[in-house]
């Protein structure tokens, strides 16, 4: 792409902007949304923006409990211009790239029965007594997840070992982006669903259990299985499905992939492996975002699901279990893997404090591509500094 989108990335979530934002960081003016891609440029060293495509792009249904309102449809202004068309011209204007930002494993959830939303739900802000669903993962609940004896299911993320569900969403990313002038895509491996309570709970669904009895011999439903290769079987479904997203992308499109840090998805989804090194050998993916989290609100640094953590993950980024330090990580994981490829890593910052010092030091690695900066964070020191969602 040449100059274009060189330096840093900017992650823009939208709808927290539009909602919880102030001022010009509200982003709900093209003048105001001017200004502020200008200060991420010039302050942030940004030449890559990830805008994350908001709920009414998605179809999808709202619920709510008696007297409730889901907080963005009852705060979110209207917006006379497009988004998927305003946000690249600008971006081009300024010698920056921009990224249509999709979540693949947050199709949302129904409404539960009030009994569980008193007990056992996310934080008293996020979601508790309303709730969003894709009507792709409404009208087929047999592909989201489920437990080992099909009794439980993790609502919002759905299980790649279907064809339908992986069609399903190339074909819902191809659509988003024909109406928009974006760079290419950004898909991100964060969830907001509710955590397994323990890491191998879920991902026994049909074609799973088929494809591992044709493989091993052994049914998961009901007899002792090797458990790591079914994690990593879990994990060649991802690579599938990247693979066949990469095939059916036009070739000028970036594909970008974010992830924890380390060889497995962890909380809240479990141990499925991560292939992020044979992603980068074959070629997949363009740029490679490590260091997520799901747990924590990147924008407010809220805790989504603070009473539910699980156990048994071989590697917990919350925790730091079986975690190298990052420079550690860098150095002798991901540095030998991206020397010499054109796979570009960028490590992800929204959840730590501003250090110029570790900054530069990370800037410095030589696998190192970039960094990920909060926009709602830097334009919105108001809410952060109240540390809630109040205007």
């Amino acid at each position: 792409m040449g100059s274009l989108g060189q330096g840093n990335i900017v992650s823009v979530s939208w709808s927290d902007h539009l909602v919880f934002g102030e001022g010009d960081g509200r982003l709900s003016t093209l003048d105001s949304l001017g200004r502020r891609m200008r200060a991420w440029r010039e302050e942030l060293g940004a030449g890559l923006i990830h805008w994350r495509c908001t709920r009414d792009r998605i179809k999808g249904r709202y619920f709510a409990a008696r007297g409730y309102r889901h907080f963005f449809r009852a705060r979110k202004p209207d917006v006379p211009w497009d988004d998927f068309l305003e946000v690249p011209r600008l971006a081009h204007g300024l010698d920056m790239a921009a990224l249509l930002y999709v979540s693949l494993f947050d199709e949302g959830w129904p409404l539960l029965p009030k009994p569980v939303r008193e007990v056992s739900f996310h934080n008293a802000m996020h979601g508790r007594h309303a709730s969003w669903q894709t009507e792709f993962s409404r009208k087929n609940p047999q592909y989201t997840v489920t437990d080992r004896h099909r009794k439980k299911r993790q609502w919002g993320v759905l299980s790649l070992a279907y064809p339908e569900v992986r069609e399903h969403l190339i074909g819902r990313y191809r659509r988003l982006l024909g109406a928009g002038e974006f760079d290419g895509l950004f898909v991100c491996f964060r969830s907001q669903s509710r955590p397994a309570d323990f890491a191998d709970e879920y991902g026994f669904n049909e074609p799973v259990r088929r494809e591992f009895q044709e493989r091993y011999g052994r049914d998961v439903w009901s007899e002792d299985f090797d458990l790591q290769a079914w994690r990593d079987l879990l994990g060649e479904y991802v690579t599938r499905f990247l693979a066949e997203l990469r095939q059916r992308l036009p070739g000028h499109f970036l594909l970008a992939v974010g992830v924890p840090r380390g060889r497995v998805l962890g909380p809240p989804l479990g141990n499925t492996s991560l292939e992020w090194h044979r992603w980068v050998k074959e070629g997949l993916v363009d740029h490679l975002v490590v260091d997520q989290n799901s747990s924590q609100c990147p924008s407010m640094w809220q805790q989504l699901w603070p009473m539910h953590r699980g156990y048994g993950y071989l590697q917990n980024y919350l925790d730091g279990l079986n975690m190298k330090p990052l420079q550690e990580d860098l150095r002798f994981s991901y540095g030998p893997v991206f020397g010499g490829e054109r796979t570009r890593l960028y490590v992800a910052r929204q959840w730590r404090e501003r250090s110029e010092i570790e900054e530069r030091s990370l800037l410095g690695h030589s696998a190192v591509a970039g960094l990920v900066f909060s926009s709602f964070r830097h334009d919105n020191p108001g809410p952060v500094s109240r540390n809630d969602w109040s205007v």
